[in-house]
């Protein structure tokens, strides 16, 4: 969970450093503009940002697998993900979020071809495929969310059915939670996902402006997300607050 932590905080802090750019050339942008985008603060916001988003995904996907592994071969006990295993599993997952950050300063795609500095540019193939390995990349994660989470409610209703009569409202109760899962990863990429691939494709729907609209609103939710559903709305957290607010 500290990886997809700071993962969060550092969207929040490209977040922040955009709206304080925002805030201070608010009226005058045209006087800000090259130096903005062509200066180190856009790049390092757009390493942040590129990072943190793929990092998030990464965590996610991980905590998925190791959820549904748990509660699939729940009556092996020998079977679970060891400590060094885990942590070597996320050490991969930091190398391919700073290999993916970082390789739009080595030229691949730009962080400076927008003002909110995400790696939009798709000047060659290399930059095309970039972008493309980028939308595979999370496409096949939450096509693995979906699937761990299904099977995990399958799972779990078929032992719950066995084991009690009042099952069907623990079974919604798990409904409801994986389904908000699901949603929040479905939300934030799946427009993202589709206007992207009809741009690489030449047939863009929407232009530069609208797609900063998009990108602004749907790119941050799921980080902005993960606080409430990972930590926020559980009653660990809710336990742990009352005894360090009493």
């Amino acid at each position: 969970m500290s990886n997809l932590a700071f993962a969060d905080l550092c969207m929040g802090f490209y977040l922040l450093l955009i709206a304080a750019i925002d805030a201070h050339s608010m009226g005058e942008y045209f006087n800000f503009a090259f130096d903005w985008q062509y200066g180190s603060g856009c790049k390092a916001a757009g390493f942040l940002t590129v990072f943190a988003s793929h990092l998030s995904v990464f965590t996610l996907t991980i905590i998925t697998i190791e959820r549904w592994f748990a509660i699939t071969y729940a009556i092996y006990l020998n079977r679970r993900i060891k400590l060094k295993a885990a942590a070597n599993i996320m050490i991969g997952g930091w190398i391919f979020s700073i290999v993916m950050a970082g390789l739009p300063l080595l030229g691949i795609s730009n962080y400076s071809s927008t003002s909110i500095c995400l790696p939009m540019e798709a000047r060659d193939s290399y930059d095309v495929s970039y972008l493309i390995t980028v939308l595979a990349i999370n496409g096949l994660a939450f096509v693995i969310i979906v699937i761990c989470y299904a099977q995990i409610y399958y799972s779990l209703g078929k032992e719950t059915r066995q084991a009690a009569r009042n099952a069907s409202s623990g079974e919604m109760t798990i409904t409801k939670k994986m389904a908000l899962l699901i949603f929040t990863n479905f939300a934030c990429w799946s427009p993202i996902a589709f206007f992207g691939l009809t741009a690489l494709a030449g047939y863009p729907l929407i232009d530069v402006a609208k797609s900063k609209i998009i990108l602004v609103f749907f790119y941050p939710l799921n980080s902005c997300a993960n606080p409430y559903l990972y930590a926020i709305l559980t009653s660990q957290y809710r336990r742990d607050l009352y005894l360090l607010l009493s």
